[in-house]
């Protein structure tokens, strides 16, 4: 019974004007977690990386260099989930994670289809004033 545990991960990109710190105060506030520490990571690019254990999961806010528009990623892991990853043993939660983020911290949230080329928006529509998805072409 053990050997059938499953593990979860999600990869959600944030559109987001303010600063990195500004960013992770609003997710923060909105998620309701323990402060996120900020590091530089140990390998190039060296770039700011922010840091939370919560709930069993590692949370990792980083630069995103990958898609226009969207600067920043947000990745959540199940904490030592090593044999899950090596079974093929994890759910991909992304999508719920995007949507969350949008509703509870107002954020412009994206997650990449598999294809690598569409994703899924979510989003505060003002003209309807309705919290809305939409999928996207993605454009390098």
């Amino acid at each position: 019974m053990l050997d059938k545990v499953h593990g979860a991960h999600a990869n959600v990109f944030i559109q987001y004007e303010g600063s990195f710190q500004d960013l992770g105060l609003a997710i923060e506030k909105g998620v309701n977690i323990t402060t996120l520490r900020f590091e530089n990571m140990e390998e190039e690019p060296y770039d700011e990386v922010g840091y939370a254990e919560v709930l069993g999961f590692e949370i990792e806010l980083k630069p995103n260099n990958k898609w226009p528009n969207y600067k920043y990623s947000m990745s959540i892991t199940t904490t030592d989930s090593f044999q899950e990853i090596f079974n093929n043993r994890m759910f991909d939660i992304s999508l719920w994670l995007a949507r969350y983020l949008s509703l509870v911290c107002e954020l412009t949230t994206m997650v990449e289809n598999s294809d690598g080329q569409t994703g899924q928006l979510f989003y505060w529509n003002s003209t309807t004033e309705k919290r809305e998805s939409s999928f996207v072409n993605i454009q390098i």
